[in-house]
């Protein structure tokens, strides 16, 4: 199986395979950022869909200066606010989806009970508000970090920000975070 800098390559010589191949091996992980973003599946597929749109266009401009998903992100990443910008509601992020759960699993599992579900739903609301409040860069580095498992340096690279910037924004952020969960924390 050829890696993503030759179908890169391949995709820049015009080899629309190379287009299928790379979509099937990033669409699922460009559609769940879009969608941490946006907050609804069809906004998020029309991002996902752009992405693969300016990657096919930018494949005769494209230089490989690091790995292909950190370039791919950092376009789902300027879609997905300019997606935000464009409907002018406001910021969604969802994260549903975001946990390994099994949630086709067998009725008497623990994760399927109604209060169960209930209750993860609502975390999930929580949550949701909190990481609202987050300022897009602090909001960002935490989406990268925690649930696309990005590197320091692969955050930095997609943020075009320096590591330490990463860091600083991840930091305060993770204080936000604990400061305004604490209440909800008390409250189980």
């Amino acid at each position: 199986m050829p890696d993503d800098q030759e179908l890169m390559k391949r995709l820049k010589k015009g080899d629309e395979e190379a287009l299928r191949l790379l979509v099937n091996r990033h669409r699922q992980s460009i559609l769940n950022l879009a969608y941490r973003y946006v907050g609804n599946q069809d906004d998020a597929e029309e991002v996902a869909q752009d992405v693969f749109v300016n990657l096919y266009r930018s494949a005769s401009r494209y230089t490989p200066q690091g790995k292909l998903t950190t370039y791919m992100y950092r376009i789902a990443v300027n879609l997905s606010l300019n997606k935000i910008r464009d409907r002018k509601v406001g910021r969604y992020l969802s994260l549903h989806g975001l946990s390994e759960r099994n949630t086709a699993g067998n009725p008497a599992d623990e994760t399927q009970r109604p209060d169960t579900i209930l209750e993860n739903k609502e975390l999930e609301a929580v949550v949701r508000a909190a990481l609202d409040t987050l300022p897009a860069g602090q909001r960002t580095a935490v989406i990268l970090k925690r649930f696309n498992g990005l590197s320091y340096e692969e955050i930095a690279e997609v943020m075009e920000c320096s590591v330490s910037a990463v860091e600083s924004r991840l930091h305060r952020a993770k204080l936000a975070l604990q400061k305004k969960l604490k209440a909800y924390a008390k409250n189980e």
